[in-house]
């Protein structure tokens, strides 16, 4: 008995655990795969010019302001920003009230949030980047059209 707890005491302390609950699930490749939730603030965009829908694709993601950004898990490579997009796209867009189209005459919109995030994925690599899911919206900020390119 004693054994058994030991292991999983043991197995308990294996996995990294930051601040707000994320703990490292998995590896994979340049995947590293994070459980848990973290409430974060910060800036919501969604691009449509065509460099940015060559690279990154339509995307709904968010830029963490830094006492948010000190709550994800660690990127490697990444320390300049901790920008990452939303893995439930279509979702992530209905919940902010993101339209579809761009308003007329942009590339976009932009705004603040507080959202609440799970399941974070780190990718390494180049021209890559973070993934999670949002789960919900605690603060949604007023919409502003993005300026074409």
């Amino acid at each position: 008995m004693r054994n058994v707890l030991m292991l999983a005491l043991g197995l308990s302390l294996s996995a990294p655990v930051f601040a707000d609950g994320f703990r490292e699930v998995g590896r994979e490749g340049r995947l590293t795969e994070y459980e848990g939730s973290v409430s974060l603030a910060g800036r919501v965009e969604r691009r449509q010019d065509a460099e940015t829908l060559v690279w990154r694709g339509d995307r709904v993601c968010f830029t963490p302001d830094a006492a948010s950004a000190a709550r994800l898990p660690p990127s490697a490579g990444k320390a300049s920003s901790r920008f990452f997009c939303f893995s439930n796209n279509r979702s992530a867009a209905g919940l902010l009230g993101i339209p579809a189209q761009p308003p007329a005459g942009s590339c976009g919109v932009t705004g603040t949030a507080t959202v609440v995030v799970s399941r974070y994925t780190v990718e390494s690599g180049e021209n890559v980047f973070d993934q999670a899911w949002l789960d919900r919206v605690e603060r949604p900020g007023a919409l502003t059209p993005l300026a074409c390119p």
